[in-house]
């Protein structure tokens, strides 16, 4: 395996679909594709980095992994359970913890780069 791994602003190739474990929709239909270019499990975690796009919608979710994401395009409103909402846009990048729990609103079609790290 290469020490390292290019992740393009612009995806091509084999995407894959649906939302990741802990999210449930709640309005609209939102459409989901992911380009994942990277996975390894080393050190007893899974850890994945790609590109994630979602059309607009709002949904539930309960994280139940590590996440760091930068957001390339569109907006999403982000209320985690009890705090206020937080306007995310191109440029803007977050972590969240295992346990992070809230509302996800797509806004506008948005991309992101992120990196996700999954332990037993």
């Amino acid at each position: 395996m290469p020490l390292h791994t290019h992740i393009p602003e612009q995806p091509e190739g084999a995407e894959l679909h649906g939302f990741p474990r802990g999210f449930t929709v709640v309005e609209g239909a939102p459409a989901v594709r992911n380009w994942r270019y990277y996975g390894s499990e080393a050190e007893g975690a899974q850890t994945f980095s790609g590109v994630w796009e979602c059309t607009p919608g709002r949904f539930a979710f309960r994280f139940e992994h590590w996440e760091f994401f930068h957001i390339l395009s569109g907006r999403l409103r982000l209320t985690p359970a009890g705090g206020a909402p937080l306007l995310l846009g191109p440029g803007d990048a977050m972590a969240m913890e295992p346990g992070f729990a809230g509302e996800w609103e797509v806004l506008e079609t948005m991309r992101k780069h992120y990196v996700t790290r999954y332990r037993p």
